[in-house]
């Protein structure tokens, strides 16, 4: 059994000594002290559940800015983190401080600061819960039966393999297809939420009640199949749920934007738009008219997905030239085995290796930092 399963508190300590006061300043809190580097921690917290509070040890780190943001990646939105090095300038206390940890402790270490160090991060849940986080929403829209809901499914699947939360948004209010593609059906009152949404002041709270887990690391929310149409949600109460979802999780995707007016709002205040399209004439002229009308600024990623056998579709120059010069970003090539795999929900099947490469750099590009790593000192707290 993971430690953080049943411990609030999770220690990583590189040497001897640290290791034995933080067991002692931590005894009787139910606390967990384990021997390694920030290394260990993230290989820890990429396939385990992110304790409330995490002391990590940046010793022997190269680079330790750049790790606390890798170890961001892999944490739970509310875990707070305390570093302790080493290290006791004032010029690394601001870098670590402004990457996002809730504290920082210079070795040596003693019981008396670790005690105040944890009534501080633990003391103040409701500070920790209004903090900025860096989660990105990634809109996907279709083109002509282009693949896109199952692109944004398999999106969100290699995301959280590779240690990231993720929030899945359908917006199709008829027949969703995205979380029937991920085996679950969405919960009961999703319109409910949207129409509170729309009025002022409302409960982040009851998004709680609309979740659906498919994986410890993927929720899904949308409309549950009705009789009835819901109505179309009102803009601002999309956006307010976008946003509330980017502080639950590094990445929100979005789906299922079949209504236009709600279409060019979700990808015009996402922070990346993948526009998806199949080799063909009809799914790239709908392909440019979308282009044309987000303007060159707003494009984002356009990834040619390829649904169907290769001699069905057109050549590369033929893409090239109706996109006036501009190349695809992704090219997602024909994988034989998809259609099997997604038929029946959750895709567990195992691609070929070009597929793979493809929706690796995919979604690594879309999992990348909002910032740059050297820019500490613009970097929103992620903790």
């Amino acid at each position: 059994m993971e430690a953080t399963e049943t411990s609030s508190i999770l220690a990583f300590a590189v040497d001897a000594e640290t290791e034995r006061v933080l067991k002692g300043a931590l005894a009787g809190r139910g606390a967990q002290v384990r021997r390694g580097d920030v290394t260990k921690a993230i290989t820890t917290l990429t396939s385990a559940a992110s304790p409330q509070l995490l002391f990590v040890d940046l010793d022997g780190a190269e680079f330790p800015v750049g790790r606390i943001h890798e170890l961001a990646s892999v944490c739970e939105f509310g875990t707070a983190v305390i570093a302790v090095s080493s290290n006791d300038t004032a010029r690394f206390t601001r870098e670590l401080l402004a990457c996002g940890v809730s504290d920082y402790l210079p070795k040596p270490l003693t019981v008396s600061d670790i005690h105040d160090a944890v009534t501080t991060a633990l003391g103040d849940e409701e500070d920790m819960a209004s903090r900025l986080y860096a989660g990105r929403v990634i809109a996907f829209a279709g083109c002509g039966g282009s693949g896109a809901t199952t692109l944004a499914a398999l999106t969100a699947l290699t995301a959280a393999a590779q240690g990231s939360y993720v929030s899945v948004l359908d917006l199709e209010r008829t027949s969703g297809a995205l979380p029937l593609m991920l085996d679950v059906e969405p919960a009961v009152g999703f319109d409910e939420l949207l129409d509170l949404a729309a009025k002022p002041d409302p409960d982040p709270s009851l998004i709680d009640g609309v979740r659906t887990r498919v994986t410890p690391r993927i929720s899904v929310y949308g409309y549950r199949a009705s009789d009835s149409l819901p109505a179309p949600p009102a803009a601002a109460a999309v956006q307010w749920l976008m946003e509330q979802l980017a502080n639950r999780s590094h990445l929100v995707i979005v789906d299922g934007l079949t209504d236009t007016d709600l279409l060019f709002s979700v990808l015009a205040n996402a922070d990346e738009r993948v526009l998806v399209f199949e080799p063909t004439l009809v799914s790239l002229n709908r392909v440019i008219r979308r282009m044309a009308l987000l303007g060159r600024d707003n494009w984002g990623l356009l990834v040619e997905n390829h649904t169907r056998a290769r001699k069905s579709t057109l050549s590369a120059e033929d893409i090239r030239y109706t996109l006036a010069g501009r190349e695809p970003d992704v090219t997602m090539p024909f994988e034989p085995g998809l259609p099997v795999a997604t038929n029946y929900g959750l895709p567990e099947r195992e691609f070929g290796k070009k597929y793979r490469k493809a929706l690796d750099d995919l979604t690594g590009r879309l999992t990348r930092p909002a910032v740059s790593l050297a820019d500490t000192a613009q970097y929103d707290p992620q903790f």
